[in-house]
């Protein structure tokens, strides 16, 4: 065997050394699970017993033709996470704006619009849930504002917007951080030359910062997609799912069909159908956001 042969033999055995063991961790956390969800959802498995039968696609079926529950889950999902991804990036971007100005406690309001982020969904489920019950409540009572006592997560038809809000608390801060790192990187000389020019706050906004922030935004729209539409624990904490299920979920919708029902085959197809909705509405959203980074 010639030196260059085993030379280039050599490379790839050092790089199969070094990323052999992430493909395999991913082979196992990931396409194993995969696989084996997919081919559960052609089955009607309940999840504890030993047998099942192979139902074809079936679930599929009722899924998409019967299931009511699944198609409000699906346009409640929709509904938050349109809702969520723009109450994030629009006040991401204001709060960007404001915690980079000259402001001599912009310091202390970073740490205090970011402090939510650290805080897990779950608790601030369960914190909100009280403080939207209980302390409103009282609060509206002892000071006479009627508004504060109205039942904010009993109402299926304006159940959206406590949830949102509550989402909105708990995930802007880390908006904020990267736009304010994307505000940080536009070049000082840019900015004093359009200042020069007699350009506006207003115009240089448009003109160049919101621009220049697209990379921010590319990256801050997808991760807010992503954390909109698999949105679980604080909707489960917060509401449960109600009232009468208007707060559903996918997520919580796929857990109580395979978890709950005990229908795990039919809980999959539902995990299947999601993951592909998933993945369509990302290479969208991959496709325009960065056709729009690369004009701006």
């Amino acid at each position: 065997m010639s030196s260059g042969a085993s030379s280039k033999l050599r490379g790839i055995g050092i790089t199969l050394s070094f990323i052999g063991p992430i493909l395999i961790l991913y082979a196992i956390f990931f396409i194993v699970p995969l696989g084996g969800s997919l081919l559960y959802s052609f089955t009607d498995w309940d999840g504890l017993q030993n047998s099942f039968n192979w139902v074809g696609f079936r679930n599929y079926a009722d899924l998409l033709l019967h299931s009511g529950e699944f198609r409000d889950s699906f346009l409640f999902t929709l509904q938050f996470s349109a809702l969520n991804i723009v109450l994030v990036n629009v006040f991401g971007v204001l709060l960007a704006l404001l915690v980079d100005s000259k402001l001599k406690s912009k310091y202390a309001l970073r740490v205090v619009f970011f402090s939510p982020n650290v805080i897990s969904l779950i608790v601030v489920g369960f914190l909100w849930k009280f403080v939207f019950s209980s302390v409103f409540y009282e609060l509206g009572t002892q000071l006479g504002w009627n508004f504060l006592t109205y039942s904010f997560l009993g109402n299926p038809d304006h159940i959206l917007y406590p949830i949102a809000g509550v989402s909105l608390w708990s995930s802007v801060g880390l908006a904020m951080v990267i736009y304010l790192a994307g505000l940080q990187g536009i070049p000082g000389e840019l900015k004093e030359a359009m200042h020069v020019d007699g350009a506006g706050s207003w115009t240089r906004f448009w003109k160049m910062t919101l621009p220049l922030l697209m990379p921010a935004i590319v990256s801050n729209v997808f991760l807010t997609t992503t954390n909109s539409f698999k949105v679980f624990d604080l909707i489960l904490a917060l509401t449960g799912g109600g009232p009468a299920n208007s707060s559903q979920s996918l997520a919580i919708n796929i857990y109580r069909e395979a978890f709950t029902a005990n229908s795990y085959g039919s809980g999959t197809a539902r995990s299947i159908v999601f993951c592909l909705f998933i993945v369509i509405v990302m290479l969208i959203q991959f496709r325009v956001l960065r056709n729009k980074e690369v004009s701006a």
